[in-house]
């Protein structure tokens, strides 16, 4: 919307915005990271589920119990990581927003903080046997289900 906003104001109106930019570089990684977490909280994410499908279904559990865990703990990496990131730059103001830089790593922060907490209560509820591996043809289904 932002962007429309700059095209139309510079081409239409010729009165450049000139917070846009830096307005768009701001928000694009909020929208991107609010999306994993919403990827994440629907079981979204891409697998491979061909092998996984052939074991036992005490094997699976392991399986997908392993998966969320590897998982959890590249959230865990990454919100620690993009917190360093934002500490190193928040002194960085953006020159047009007059706002810290650590802003833009903030999304990645706090949306893995989000992730890790959707991840444990996943992993309870497979530990509590109240959520199963999804399986292909589910997925399959709610895609043809999605229109």
């Amino acid at each position: 919307m932002i962007v429309f906003a700059e095209v139309l104001s510079r081409y239409v109106f010729n009165y450049p915005l000139v917070y846009s930019n830096e307005l768009t570089l701001l928000l694009f990684p909020w929208v991107i990271f609010i999306g994993a977490i919403s990827i994440t909280k629907s079981e979204g994410h891409l697998s491979i589920t061909f092998f996984r499908e052939l074991m036992p279904k005490k094997v699976q559990k392991w399986m997908y119990l392993f998966s969320k865990a590897v998982m959890l703990y590249f959230s865990f990496y990454m919100m620690i990581s993009s917190y360093e990131i934002a500490k190193a730059v928040s002194q960085q103001v953006m020159p047009v927003l007059r706002i810290s830089k650590a802003w833009l790593y903030a999304s990645i922060t706090v949306s893995f903080l989000a992730i890790m907490i959707l991840l444990v209560y996943q992993i309870i509820c497979i530990l509590l046997n109240k959520l199963e591996p999804p399986r292909e043809e589910d997925m399959l289904h709610d895609l043809d289900h999605d229109h």
